[in-house]
């Protein structure tokens, strides 16, 4: 997931996943104070030099509280990061297997326990045909054996895959 341009809300929504390190929030910090965003603990925040999680973790806390910003549940946490991290797949920001593996493995694995599979991976977050389509394209990657697009050069069916990972991208943000 692209940090750059991140708002405060997607990164408490990734500090709630545990996804967000104390050199990250602290990048953030001074990224949103140069915007022009001001509050005390944001200020505090952009003065750590070296910076260690209980002493970061606790002023960016503080930080969300100043911010009024909504205490978010792990599923809406893990909804907002997927949402975002499809848009920027969709809007061609970032690769499509490199966003769905950071949902993979970054999201979906964080909450993967208290919302577990009902029948195929992925699909109590509505997940399944993304991670199906991943699936494939690391299979095609890793010289493994793929299930579609079999007469098709391995480059080939990799487009393939990529172009319906897109689509249901598209799909997972219309719902």
């Amino acid at each position: 997931m692209l940090l750059e341009s991140m708002s405060p809300n997607e990164a408490n929504a990734l500090y709630i996943l545990n996804n967000l390190n104390s050199e990250q929030i602290v990048k953030l910090a001074n990224e949103w104070i140069l915007t022009g965003l001001f509050t005390d603990s944001l200020n505090d925040l952009c003065w750590e030099k070296e910076p260690e999680m209980y002493i970061v973790g606790p002023m960016f806390e503080k930080l969300v509280k100043e911010l009024n910003i909504p205490q978010l549940t792990r599923l809406e946490a893990a909804n907002l990061i997927i949402e975002k991290t499809l848009t920027q797949i969709v809007n061609k920001e970032i690769e499509p297997e490199v966003g769905g593996s950071y949902i993979y493995n970054y999201v979906w694995g964080e909450v993967e326990d208290e919302y577990p599979v009902k029948k195929y991976l992925g699909d109590s977050l509505g997940l399944e045909h993304i991670f199906c389509w991943l699936r494939e394209i690391w299979d095609c990657r890793d010289g493994s054996r793929i299930l579609y697009y079999t007469d098709l050069p391995r480059s080939e069916a990799e487009k393939k895959f990529e172009e319906h990972l897109i689509e249901e991208a598209q799909n997972w943000l219309k719902k």
